[in-house]
């Protein structure tokens, strides 16, 4: 029997709260206009009207409400009713229309999928004992199985056609008029993107179905919260036109705090500061580039297109995404002394755990805890960014429609590794022409997306045909941003050894940077110069924990500023974020990108009139670097682009030409391969590995669930170990007594959660097989892993016993 009144959520009176119901009605109809309002500002409000509606169809179910009621631990699959319901619909009125049988199948599946995927993405091929009978297409599975114990045709189809009753109180005359306008909102969608071929249409489809999928989960799970008594409401228009007009009052009074300008430079950085302020104003939608010198003033210009762009084009958000944390917390600080914290996000990591997809009141609560990304001004890491994009956890879904119609700035974008090209790229197009999103890459040494060697490119520029560089200097504006003056040791192209480096250190009076490519080398010149001389000298390198590293940059800072000569030999880490300022720098053979980085540590602030950088390309026994692959591959580019070219060299010139020859040279990585020739941009479009041999039929394909478990922009194999350095030793030994109890209580696991907490800035991370592991310490069955105190020092870090422990 139903139920007197058809519940979507349902809490019995307890000691402690009082009872809490929603009829299912209220519950679509809430969720269908609360994802229209979001989705009409791209242009897609009638197709999430009609997800929203019927998504969870399925509640109508006597056994559904049995569940609610009665047996709240019952498991029913409520998703599956209305994508039964709606393809049952869709398909034939649209055949009647007479439209395209790819395009009409194609939008029924998409519509459909959603719905059925709402509390989880899947995979569309599957494999199982009744794969062939649904030609194993596990949404056609998931549509047209009998199910025992559920009652389709006699509750659900009936509940159907009463919520059909009402669609012309909300604008539509019925069902299929809502569908007509649904398709036309994903027609626009789909014409407003190029592409080459099959499988970036493909690609783009999988797109479509994230962001219905974000859209219709927000709404839901707001409705669902606020059914359950925890009262949220989004920021309303008033509230976000306050805050976007105070941001941009405060980035203008900070440009007009700096006063005339009174040198050159500074006449220059006012004039394309100015430039800047005019594009913000009348930028359309687009992807751009900001393509500026170390010291031209880049966080401060980011602000000011920005806010230009939330106020004069009424944007409604505002990213910064870095790759680097060192970069985010420097830069995120500079942006909240502008913005103030009002409305303002610093996201570098999730600080609630998302154990379920489930919609029960406690799951819902913690969803909701995650934060959505609904601030006006968001800051965040490039690995969030990415896990927005591709990841299937809620909680990245739901933050992907944040982006829409929004500003990203995206800086340091040449720090993406090769294999995300082709994903980055379709992506960013996508945000782009679907979502009305303006993107900026900003760097000093801009990747060329567009390239020919590319085969998915980019699409720069504006939507009203905008330039794709929003600021262009002059021969003359660069020339006064110059600072360094850039040579090879030998302009014969021979090998240097490391001694030849060494001598030319040593041969310099004033401070010196040295960074190579592999800590071994680092270890090595260290190791011989310690014994040459009584300067003061220093090495960086991830052999050391963060806060060593923190330590070590804060007195090297100190020595420079009080013009001690000092010697610092380090890896590229120094090259992201570390604002150090020496008098000669001397750079390992590397990408041009990071030779401009690493050239952004001397004479940074101009003190003289050219500082010397000088590349040196070491001899493969002296820097191996046959394991860190992408690093060979741009060593291998710079190297055949320099050799044709004698000192000194005016890098800036050289950045087109080096990301020809480094894409050229490495095609086969750009669609972030997998093991047995598999790749993510295959899961995400064709998918034909998954499809070719099998009698797979469905427009839809895609490995959702497979893709965004394989995508990491970050490599997992590493192992954290904690080493005894500083304030950490006697937290680890309070630590180890704790381990090596044979009882813990539940205060000890909170104590131990708190101490890894405050241990975190004094882990060292290892590959797994790194034989230093076998010098640890375990506790709770191998979750703790602790260095035997004698191979960790202050002046190196990790001690090795062995070089070959080296990379």
């Amino acid at each position: 029997m139903m139920t007197k009144q058809t519940l979507a959520h349902y809490q019995k009176k307890t000691e402690q709260e009082s009872e809490k119901k929603q009829s299912l009605d209220e519950h679509l109809w809430h969720v269908a206009c609360s994802s229209r309002q979001e989705a009409s500002i791209i242009g897609q409000g009638d197709v999430l009207f009609l997800i929203g509606l019927y998504h969870d169809l399925g509640k109508a179910d006597r056994a559904f409400q049995d569940k609610l009621l009665n047996n709240p631990n019952r498991h029913v699959d409520h998703s599956y009713a209305g994508a039964k319901y709606l393809c049952s619909i869709i398909g034939p009125h649209l055949k009647n229309r007479g439209v395209d049988k790819n395009e009409r199948m194609t939008f029924n599946e998409m519509v459909g999928y959603v719905i059925s995927a709402h509390h989880g993405m899947y995979d569309l091929c599957y494999s199982s004992y009744d794969a062939e009978y649904y030609s194993f297409n596990k949404f056609k599975n998931r549509i047209n199985r009998d199910l025992d114990g559920y009652h389709y045709h006699e509750d659900i189809k009936g509940y159907a056609l009463k919520l059909e009753e009402k669609l012309c109180d909300y604008g539509y005359k019925d069902l299929r008029e809502l569908i007509d306008k649904a398709f036309d909102n994903y027609q626009q969608a789909m014409s407003s993107l190029n592409w080459q071929d099959k499988s970036e249409w493909d690609y783009y489809q999988s797109c479509m179905v994230r962001l219905y999928l974000s859209l219709l989960k927000n709404a839901d799970i707001l409705d669902t919260v606020n059914a359950y008594g925890l009262k949220v409401s989004p920021m309303d228009k008033i509230e976000r036109s306050f805050l976007k007009h105070s941001y941009l009052a405060a980035i203008e009074q900070k440009y007009a705090s700096f006063g005339r300008p009174n040198n050159q430079l500074n006449i220059i950085r006012t004039e394309i500061a100015e430039r800047v302020k005019e594009r913000g104003k009348r930028d359309s939608k687009g992807i751009y580039r900001l393509d500026l010198p170390t010291g031209a003033g880049k966080t401060n210009l980011s602000m000011r297109y920005a806010f230009h762009q939330l106020v004069h084009q009424d944007k409604s958000r505002f990213f910064y995404i870095t790759p680097f944390l060192s970069v985010l917390e420097q830069n995120a600080s500079e942006i909240r002394k502008v913005t103030g914290d009002l409305g303002v996000l610093e996201h570098h990591s999730n600080m609630v755990k998302q154990a379920n997809e489930d919609d029960d009141k406690d799951s819902l609560l913690s969803a909701y805890l995650i934060d959505s990304w609904d601030s006006q001004v968001v800051l965040t890491s490039m690995v969030q960014f990415f896990q927005t994009l591709f990841k299937t956890k809620s909680a990245n879904l739901r933050r992907f429609s944040s982006l829409i119609n929004s500003v990203v700035i995206l800086d340091e974008v040449q720090s993406l590794p090769i294999e995300v090209t082709t994903l980055f790229n379709l992506t960013m197009n996508f945000l782009n022409k679907v979502m009305d999103t303006t993107i900026v890459l900003c760097t000093a040494t801009q990747p060329a997306y567009d390239s020919s060697e590319i085969d998915h490119r980019i699409c720069y520029g504006g939507n009203l045909g905008e330039l794709a560089e929003i600021v262009e200097l002059t021969i003359e504006e660069k020339q006064i941003f110059s600072r360094t003056e850039l040579r090879k040791f030998d302009d014969s192209d021979q090998k240097v050894h490391l001694t030849d480096v060494i001598n030319l250190i040593l041969g310099e009076e004033n401070s010196v940077l040295a960074i190579f490519n592999t800590k071994k080398t680092v270890h090595n010149c260290y190791t011989m110069l310690k014994d040459m001389t009584d300067r003061p000298i220093y090495q960086l390198s991830t052999n050391m924990c963060a806060q060593h590293r923190l330590d070590l940059v804060a007195k090297i800072k100190t020595e420079l500023q009080n013009n001690t000569p000092i010697i610092c030999i380090s890896t590229q880490l120094i090259e992201a974020g570390v604002d150090v300022d020496f008098d000669r720098v001397i750079r390992s053979y590397s990408g041009i990108d990071s030779i401009v980085q690493a050239a952004g540590r001397c004479n940074r602030e101009g003190k003289r009139d050219k500082g010397q950088v000088t590349l040196v390309n070491l001899t493969n026994e002296e820097e191996n670097i046959s394991r860190p692959t992408e690093i060979k591959a741009k060593k291998e580019a710079t190297e055949s682009i320099l050799h044709k070219i004698g000192s000194p060299i005016d890098i800036s010139t050289l950045n087109r030409d080096f990301f020809e020859y480094y894409y050229a040279n490495n095609q086969g990585l750009m669609d972030y391969p997998l093991e047995d020739n598999l790749s993510i941009y295959d899961y995400l479009s064709l998918n034909i590995y998954q499809t070719a041999n099998k009698k797979f039929k469905g427009k839809l394909k895609q490995a959702f669930k497979t893709a965004g478990a394989k995508m990491n922009l970050i490599n997992n194999d590493m192992i954290g170990i904690l080493v005894s350095y500083g304030e950490a030793e006697k937290k680890l030994a309070y630590l180890e007594e704790l381990g090596v109890s044979h009882f813990l209580s539940a205060k000890d696991y909170q104590t131990i959660k708190s101490l890894l907490k405050e241990l975190q800035p004094f882990t060292v991370n290892v590959r797994e097989n790194d034989p230093l592991l076998e010098a640890t310490k375990s506790y709770l069955n191998g979750q703790i892993l602790v260095l035997t105190s004698e191979y960790y020092d202050t002046e190196r870090g990790v001690k090795y016993d062995s070089a070959s422990f080296y990379f």
